[in-house]
Parts: structure tokens; C-alpha cells; sequence
């Protein structure tokens, strides 16, 4: 087998894109692409070729350089390869660490997309699934660390998720959705609203609604040039899809003016007790959502967007890796018009999983159990991946970078404390 220290673009990308097992778009040529841009020192895309001069394996290297010690490795959801190929992960994990000893790596992080076992919606294991914790153990057995069974958003990557099944009629997705959401997606549709793909023009919408969504949930995200720069280089390569919900006040003012005038008109018709007070009683909610309505047509009298969200698509596979929205409004049921809407577009445009990009797997006990069963409720598989893991090529180092590096991090946070 030969080592490729820099696979030619096009052979690459055709190998990642098809590969049956391991397509990823962190793994993908522009993710490198926009690694640069965001900032890496340096991306390496490596590979290796079988005794038939054919790829056998693939991977995106992106260079850290933390500050004060050596450069390490990351390799996002691991190398593409065929992993219960047992001699081509052991050669292609021997040429691995020989090219981060000849670039002064300290280690090597892989977070493998491959999933520890079958798992239901407990997360308990299911009887007779198939069960990959022999992998774990055979990397273990060539010089990986693993970094333990993490049950929230503590990684590189997330090590749950939940995985849409896009390969089944529309009708069954949609009957696979738990709760009220098919409910709330009729019941948006009543009013004057849209889903429509954006443009590069929107990041900052997506960006409000991130900010929005950040404060309301506690965490941070990212700064507005992060998503513009994301979006510019992936759209480029078809890889990016912005959906946002946008809905228009005064517009649906006059069609709830249509309908009560509609309703007072069928009053004059009725002569049965029953259907008249069914009409009667249905006259007061009409005439407070005309009411509450007015108001927010004179707060937005153009309309005005609710929720965004940023799918990435590469291969046979789509991940929503950012979702946001305003509790604005939030008698529209936009944003799970929203969520209904980028599935099926993502069927119809031929993928095979949608990726809901990360949940937690201690979600009963969690600050994050309403962000575990909101995800839940659109019928994604429950999946657990096997984790993180280190490849120490300079001990040295190492042991100084996750010893020194910690104790730094807690005094300066004792410092700002002070001067706060």
C-alpha cells in the first residue's frame, strides 16, 4: 500500500463523496477549504492506495497550533476507510502516525462517525443490534486513547444524535413525527407565511435567530463571519441550503377578516342549536387574533422572518448543523413548519439520512432534555458514536499539553474573576 501526503482534489473528493460507509462533509475538501479560511494554520488531505493503485482510504487533516506548545492533529469524524477492514486501519493508522511525527504533531484526534452499538430511545442497547465496541478496543490496540463515554456536547463533535430515515414515502416520515407537529404544521399554514431558501444575503438573519436562540438556551455561538464565510465557500460546491420561515401580519390580518366575515355569514344559514354554537363560540378567537395580529402588522408591517435554519448536504447525507428562531409570533407554529419543510426538501433532493447534528445521552437529568425531545419528535434514529480518541505521537509533549495547559486555562479564570 502507498501513502498520498496530498491526494489529488477531484480523486478525493469522488472517493469521499461515494463512500458507501464513511461520506461526511467534515471530511469533504471544502470543509478544508473553509478550515483555512476560518483560520487553520494548515490542512492536509492525505490517502492511501491499495496494491491496485486504487484509494482505500482518505482523510482531512486540520493543523492546531495551541498557543506556547507543539501543533496537534484533527481528523473531524475520522478517516474514510472501511473500518472493519482490520489491515487497512492498522496500515493506514502506522503511515498516519509517521506523517505526524514529519509535521512535529504531538497527537492525533479522531472522533470516528460509527456508531458504538444500536441503541433505543432510552439509549439502552438493543437485544441482538449490531455492536461496534470491538472497534473501540482494536483502536485501543493500536496505540489510540480513547477519551471516554461523554454524555453531552463535551467533544469536538457531538456523540449523539438523531438520524432522519429519508429513504421512505413522505407520508410515512411525516407519520413517524411524535406530538402535535403535524398538527402545528397544518395549523401554520392557516396563516400568511412562507419557507424560502435563502442567500448569502441572509447569513444575518440566521445569525439574529442564533443569537436569539444562544440566550434563550444558554450557549454561545458563533460570531455573523463564521456562518457568512461557511455558507459563501460551501454554496459554492452545491453543499449549502439556508431555509427561513417568514410571515407577513397584514396579510393574514385580511384573511382572518375573511374568515369571520365568512363565519357571520354562515351563522344566517344555520338552524340547528349545535352548529350555532359551534359558530358562535369560534366568532371571539377570530376576532383576538385580528386584534393580535394588527399589532404586530404595525410592528412589522412588511413582514418579517421567524426562524432560520442552515443545512449542509455532501454525498447521500444532510446535517442541520444550525437552527434558530424568535418566540415571536410563535402562534404561527413556523418553525416546525420550518423543520418539516428542509426534511422533505432534503428527500426530494435525493438524500438518504438527515443528520439532526447532535443531542445528549443524559437528556432526563439534563438542563437540555427540551432541545433532546424537541429534536425527538421528528422520528430520527437515536444514535450513540464510539467517541473520541487520541494517537500520541510525541509523549513528551503531550503529557505537558493536557497537564500545563489546564492549570493555565483555571488561573486565568481566576484572574478575570478578580478583576470582575
Amino acid at each position: 500500500m502507498e501513502f498520498i501526503r496530498n491526494v489529488d482534489r477531484e480523486e478525493y473528493e469522488v472517493f469521499v463523496s461515494n463512500h458507501p460507509t464513511k461520506s461526511h462533509f467534515l471530511q469533504s475538501y471544502a470543509w478544508g477549504e473553509f478550515q483555512v479560511a476560518d483560520g487553520a494554520s494548515k490542512v492536509y488531505y492525505v490517502g492511501m492506495k491499495d496494491d491496485e493503485g486504487k484509494l482505500c482510504a482518505t482523510a482531512l487533516i486540520i493543523e492546531k497550533k495551541p498557543s506556547g506548545f507543539k501543533p496537534y492533529l484533527y481528523c473531524p469524524r475520522g478517516y474514510v476507510l472501511d473500518y472493519s477492514d482490520r489491515e487497512v486501519l492498522a496500515t493506514f493508522t502506522r503511515e498516519i502516525t509517521a506523517f505526524a511525527k514529519s509535521v512535529g504533531a504531538m497527537f492525533v484526534t479522531i472522533d470516528p462517525d460509527v456508531e458504538r452499538w444500536e441503541i433505543d430511545e432510552k439509549g439502552k442497547p438493543v437485544e441482538g443490534g449490531f455492536d461496534n465496541n470491538w472497534l473501540i478496543e482494536y483502536l485501543e490496540c493500536l496505540g489510540y486513547q480513547h477519551c471516554g463515554y461523554t454524555m453531552r456536547f463535551d467533544g469536538r463533535q457531538p456523540r449523539f444524535t438523531f438520524r432522519i430515515d429519508l429513504n421512505r414515502e413522505i407520508k410515512a416520515i411525516e407519520k413517524s413525527f411524535t406530538g402535535n407537529v403535524m398538527k402545528n404544521v397544518k395549523k401554520s399554514n392557516n396563516y400568511a407565511s412562507e419557507v424560502r431558501k435563502g442567500s448569502a444575503e441572509d447569513i444575518k438573519i440566521l445569525h439574529d435567530m442564533l443569537t436569539l436562540t444562544g440566550e434563550r438556551d444558554n450557549f454561545t455561538d458563533f460570531p455573523l463571519d463564521y456562518y457568512q464565510t461557511q455558507y459563501d465557500i460551501l454554496s459554492k460546491y452545491d453543499m449549502a441550503t439556508l431555509f427561513i420561515g417568514y410571515t407577513y401580519p397584514a396579510e393574514t390580518v385580511r384573511k382572518l377578516e375573511a374568515s369571520l366575515e365568512e363565519l357571520l355569514a354562515q351563522r344566517e344559514k344555520i338552524k340547528k342549536p349545535g352548529p350555532l354554537k359551534e359558530n358562535m363560540e369560534r366568532e371571539p378567537k377570530i376576532r383576538r387574533e385580528i386584534e393580535l395580529f394588527k399589532n404586530y402588522a404595525e410592528k412589522y408591517p412588511d413582514g418579517v422572518a421567524l426562524s432560520a435554519h442552515f443545512v449542509i448536504h455532501y454525498g447521500d447525507k444532510a446535517w442541520a448543523v444550525h437552527a434558530g428562531s424568535t418566540l415571536e409570533l410563535s402562534e404561527t407554529f413556523l418553525n416546525n413548519r420550518v423543520y418539516h419543510d428542509k426534511i422533505i426538501a432534503m428527500k426530494e433532493r435525493g438524500c438518504a439520512i438527515l443528520d439532526q447534528f447532535g443531542t445528549v445521552g443524559d437528556w432526563e437529568n439534563s438542563d437540555l432534555k427540551s432541545l433532546h425531545e424537541f429534536k425527538k419528535q421528528f422520528g430520527g434514529r437515536y444514535v450513540e458514536f464510539i467517541g473520541e480518541f487520541n494517537l500520541i505521537t510525541d509523549k513528551k509533549a503531550y503529557f505537558m499539553y493536557k497537564t500545563i495547559r489546564p492549570l493555565y486555562r483555571k488561573v486565568l479564570k481566576v484572574v478575570r474573576t478578580i478583576k470582575k
